[in-house]
């Protein structure tokens, strides 16, 4: 299985099982809705149609031929294909669903790595880690941010060369993630590298930047939310929350945006799970529509949905002294102010931020309310519908679609209904 995701309301899903072929399911009631097939034009590029699967699973990163991002239900579709080698891998096409027609065609100086949009915005990870963020009503580019000159500027306050720059992140291990709220405030985040205490010179992805996409300007800041690389990142549909994974994968970590008016800058951890004891790659993080919900979905054999309501004495509780349980963040009032009087507002420069130690998890936090046993022979992707918010998606890499029913107490879903991919 070379892509298989959900769109932002879980209406859809997205499929291709080979190197010229996608199709997208509709969910309910379920049934293919659109084909794309480029056999044609892939012929001739065989040599680079190959697709290491096992790669995918031990290193989670979009690594498929095609990258495609869905917007919600509609007939609009951003498709780049890498099969055909880096020129076309540096081409997004803007396709028309309904009447199977490119509407435009974006090109970019490196390859594209990832697409998210919403109604307002879309944004386009490269692989030289810069991130383009267009205007979708006329495609109009709005802003490019680069998270390397940003982020080394904003640390030392001088100029960075290119050699400074991590310029093929698609042979690095660790790649920058990506997320965009569905809503129309169309709240970015997306991690950035910050150097280690040990060595200078060796960089980390545990930082996440919120930015307001809409407005073109950052926001807020986040620090050290895990001592390790973030490799797996969700937000909110509202764009009030982040939910993240590190490249452990044994604590999920629900972290306040800051872009509310009630933020409070010395309590940015809401929510802190132990997904398991034992390491393991996370490969996807989704909150439902009115997020009281979190699924989690890695390479074990269960999938772990987290209930945001749920109170068990295990919240979290940041008292002034209690440094070990907090991350570090800025306030948004003066961040503005800040980067406002900066040279150049596209630089994060100016972000200042209170730095205080990440907490060694508790072996007491709080786990799943519910899940799912899944075979760890195949990979799975989960999409929470918002017709049904007691039912969850599970679309898997052996073909199959299931629904499942969340129960109302603790314990295993109950599955209910199954499809194939055909």
């Amino acid at each position: 299985m070379r892509i298989l995701r959900f769109n932002q309301d879980a209406s859809c899903c997205v499929i291709s099982t080979t190197s010229h072929q996608v199709n997208i399911y509709n969910c309910d009631p379920f049934g293919k809705c659109f084909e794309l097939n480029n056999q044609a034009e892939n012929d001739s590029q065989e040599g680079l149609m190959q697709y290491d699967v096992t790669r995918q699973r031990s290193i989670p990163t979009l690594d498929g031929g095609f990258i495609i991002e869905m917007l919600f239900s509609t007939s609009l579709v951003a498709i780049a294909d890498r099969n055909r080698g880096s020129s076309n891998g540096k081409k997004l096409k803007i396709v028309n669903t309904k009447r199977n027609s490119t509407i435009c065609e974006l090109s970019f100086p490196y390859e594209i790595v990832d697409v998210v949009m919403n109604r307002k915005r879309m944004c386009i990870l490269l692989e030289n880690d810069q991130i383009f963020v267009y205007d979708i009503s006329c495609m109009k580019p709005l802003e490019t941010i680069d998270l390397w000159e940003d982020h080394l500027k904003s640390v030392s306050g001088k100029p960075v060369s290119d050699g400074s720059r991590r310029r093929n992140s698609l042979g690095h291990r660790m790649r920058p993630r990506m997320v965009l709220s569905g809503d129309d405030r169309s709240i970015l985040c997306y991690t950035t590298y910050s150097a280690t205490k040990s060595n200078p010179e060796s960089y980390v992805l545990h930082d996440v930047v919120v930015y307001d996409a809409l407005n073109v300007f950052p926001v807020n800041y986040l620090n050290s939310i895990h001592k390790g690389n973030i490799t797996s990142l969700a937000v909110s549909y509202d764009g009030k929350l982040i939910a993240t994974a590190s490249d452990k994968g044994t604590i999920i970590r629900v972290v306040a945006t800051g872009v509310d008016s009630e933020y409070d800058s010395t309590r940015p951890l809401l929510h802190e799970f132990r997904r398991g004891s034992r390491p393991c790659n996370v490969y996807q993080l989704v909150f439902n529509r009115h997020t009281t919900l979190l699924a989690c979905v890695g390479d074990t054999d269960t999938i772990h949905i987290f209930n945001l309501n749920s109170t068990d004495g295990n919240e979290i509780t940041n008292e002034p002294g209690d440094e070990d349980r907090l991350l570090a963040s800025s306030n948004s009032d003066n961040l503005r102010d800040l980067v406002g009087s900066a040279e150049s507002p596209k630089q994060l420069a100016s972000f200042i931020s209170r730095r205080l130690k990440a907490s060694i998890p508790n072996q007491n936090l709080r786990r799943d309310s519910a899940h799912i046993k899944v075979n760890v022979d195949s990979e799975y992707r989960i999409g929470f519908p918002e017709e049904f918010p007691n039912q969850v998606y599970v679309a898997s890499s052996d073909g199959t679609f299931k629904v499942y029913t969340i129960p109302s107490t603790p314990g295993e879903c109950v599955l209910s209904k199954t499809s194939s991919f055909t």
